[in-house]
């Protein structure tokens, strides 16, 4: 059954309430206690760009390289590194989480962003932008010359 209820911020907004009278009017009840739909939306919204703000400042003083990706994976991994590395390097000196900083791949990120901070930190030094760079070093001092 559809009721129109009026949350605690003043707003009216439908709610479909199913279940036994009993139950339609407890969650009727404990509806109008809560905010609507739409202010839990800005709220949790203003929320995350504080957070985000925030994590930036962090982070501000480190020089990092661009990330590498579509646009999408770009901006997803934009805020997944930021936010990740403003936890390790409160946790860290920046020195300890080097092999982060220098991951530049935004694939990389989105893959590894449940992993834990040690973890993490350990698939930096395997991740395959820093070993490229390391092997591309390699192969060009292992190089014959030639005259």
């Amino acid at each position: 059954m559809e009721q129109r209820i009026i949350h605690a911020c003043g707003h009216e907004q439908a709610h479909h309430l199913t279940g036994f009278d009993s139950q339609q009017e407890r969650k009727a009840r404990w509806l109008k206690t809560t905010i609507c739909r739409d202010c839990f939306v800005v709220e949790k919204r203003a929320e995350e760009a504080a957070a985000a703000a925030l994590s930036s400042a962090a982070i501000s003083h480190l020089d990092l390289p661009l990330l590498t990706g579509t646009d999408r994976q770009i901006s997803w991994a934009s805020t997944i590194r930021t936010k990740r590395l403003a936890a390790l390097t409160n946790l860290n000196s920046d020195a300890d989480c080097y092999a982060c900083l220098q991951v530049t791949d935004a694939k990389w990120w989105i893959d590894h962003r449940d992993l834990t901070d040690v973890d993490l930190m350990a698939a930096a030094t395997q991740a395959p932008d820093m070993q490229s760079t390391t092997a591309v070093t390699a192969s060009i001092t292992d190089m014959p010359r030639t005259a």
